[in-house]
């Protein structure tokens, strides 16, 4: 939680419109990017709205006019307006929500691939590069969603950093890690190379 106190509201705001501004920079994780003139003409908006809902919850939907006739509250239409401007604007002031990461084949699959390949089992140094995979993968999954045009720009981008990443953990067909040959079998074919050299040579003679 950002303190109010690093990003104060202006002095020259009133008491209503830095009440706004003081909630909007306490949930906003990076504040700095979203003060200026903009924020203050935001939470303007923002303190004229709770101020003529406070004057409808208080006085009703319909109210009397000078002639004693019934009319509709005059801060019904500036509820509306000023609701507009912080529709308008509000995205804009709203702390940014995580991407939820939905299920998808590439994904899937790739899940599968990590968690078979055994030189990554265990390995914590290895864990970035592999969450890094599994996010490509999810963008891929998405830009699939997302229809064949988002596809096409994958296929210049993600696809390929994602095979290239791939490639770098080792989890490719023509990328598999060869197994390290044991003492035995490496002093065995040292063996057979020797008597192969030896046979060669006697006939040679």
């Amino acid at each position: 939680m950002i303190r109010v106190s690093d990003w104060s509201a202006p002095d020259h705001l009133p008491e209503s419109v830095a009440e706004v501004w003081n909630e909007v920079i306490a949930a906003h994780p990076k504040p700095a990017r979203i003060i200026g003139p903009t924020l203050e003409a935001f939470c303007y908006q923002v303190s004229i709205l709770r101020d003529a809902q406070r004057r409808i919850g208080a006085e009703g939907l319909v109210v009397a006019d000078e002639k004693g006739r019934p009319v509709p509250h005059p801060a019904l239409g500036i509820a509306k307006d000023a609701q507009n401007e912080v529709r308008k604007w509000g995205a804009k002031f709203q702390p940014p929500v995580p991407a939820r990461r939905r299920a998808g084949p590439m994904y899937d699959e790739t899940v599968k691939s990590v968690t078979s390949a055994k030189h990554l089992v265990g390995k914590d140094e290895y864990a970035g590069p592999v969450a890094a995979v599994k996010t490509l993968a999810w963008l891929i999954d998405e830009a699939q969603r997302a229809g064949i045009e988002e596809l096409q720009k994958a296929s210049f981008g993600t696809i390929p950093t994602y095979l290239k990443a791939c490639e770098a953990l080792q989890i490719t067909p023509a990328s598999v890690p060869v197994p390290e040959k044991s003492d035995d079998e490496a002093k065995s074919k040292k063996s057979k190379l020797a008597a192969l050299q030896g046979g060669l040579s006697a006939s040679g003679a």
